[in-house]
């Protein structure tokens, strides 16, 4: 019998990894915090023993000049979301540039304004604003800092950013359509849709908690009287950030101890990987706000 008839297929695997979720979040919402801190704890110490030694074999590989078969076995799905998992892939740079802009994406979608990457060339971010980003001269100035910003807090190899020109509109014709034959309409203007989860005096500083808005699972947190939110999920895993350990900024997941700086979403334990969407805020009287959707403005 061949030894790949007792692999998983991708199929199987994929439906192990959502199993695997739904364990989680059942334990999540048991009301016996004894047992969830026991679940996680667990969860942490297989994590440590797999990362080690997955950590161990890469190093070992690389050393014996084995890099390419690395590549290879990469090209598997299943290997891949393991070594995705482990952070033993590390992304290149337009890949790390896209992720440090999600967390600037809510508020240039706000203002009814896009970010597009064009391309990354030795750490030199090149991207192209548009909407009402290149409307007016005093707020593209001020969302080109916020995307600068962005990238510079996101993106480790970030040496500048480019800012080119917007595409020039279709050659006038003695008719012009309101949309050109082969053009996508305009983007239509969106806003945030703000919900409110909690009394600023139900969250001190020092403290984050969890809410459900609108059916997402949202950690909103209290950092020096400044409040944040992000998705209550670590990326790449299924363990709710909440059930982790905060020092202010920092949150740590607790199943594979990746560090956040909660304020902008970035790593902050020197790895590489996908970072925190940093949700919209809004601070109404003495109700904390946060929005998760956008709706069209008319």
């Amino acid at each position: 019998m061949a030894i790949h008839e007792h692999w998983l297929t991708e199929e199987q695997f994929q439906a192990a990894v959502q199993h695997l979720d739904d364990l989680v979040r059942e334990f999540e919402e048991l009301p016996v915090p004894d047992i969830q801190e026991k679940v996680f704890d667990l969860l942490q110490t297989v994590d440590a023993v797999h990362r080690a030694g997955l950590q161990r074999l890469i190093a070992l590989l690389n050393e014996q000049g084995q890099a390419a078969l690395i590549e290879r076995a990469a090209a598997d799905p299943v290997v891949r979301t393991l070594l995705l998992l482990y952070d033993q892939i590390p992304t290149d740079e337009r890949t790390q540039a896209e992720t440090a802009l999600e967390a600037i994406r809510p508020y240039l979608h706000s203002h009814g304004g896009e970010v597009e990457v064009l391309d990354v060339v030795n750490g030199v971010v090149h991207v192209r604003l548009s909407g009402a980003c290149y409307g007016c001269v005093g707020s593209a100035t001020t969302l080109k800092r916020g995307v600068e910003a962005a990238l510079r807090a996101g993106f480790p190899g970030f040496r500048g950013m480019e800012v080119h020109a917007p595409e020039p509109p279709a050659a006038k014709a003695d008719v012009i359509p309101l949309v050109q034959a082969g053009q996508e309409p305009p983007r239509p203007v969106r806003r945030p849709i703000f919900q409110p989860v909690a009394r600023l005096a139900d969250l001190p500083d020092r403290t984050m908690q969890a809410f459900d808005v609108a059916g997402v699972r949202v950690l909103v947190a209290n950092v020096g009287g400044e409040i944040y939110a992000v998705p209550n999920t670590c990326p790449g895993s299924m363990a709710p950030l909440n059930l982790g350990t905060f020092t202010p900024p920092i949150v740590v997941c607790p199943w594979h101890n990746e560090a956040y700086d909660i304020r902008t979403g970035k790593r902050a334990d020197g790895q590489s990987g996908p970072g925190l969407t940093v949700l919209p805020i809004a601070v109404v009287g003495d109700t904390i706000q946060v929005a998760v959707n956008t709706i069209e403005e008319r």
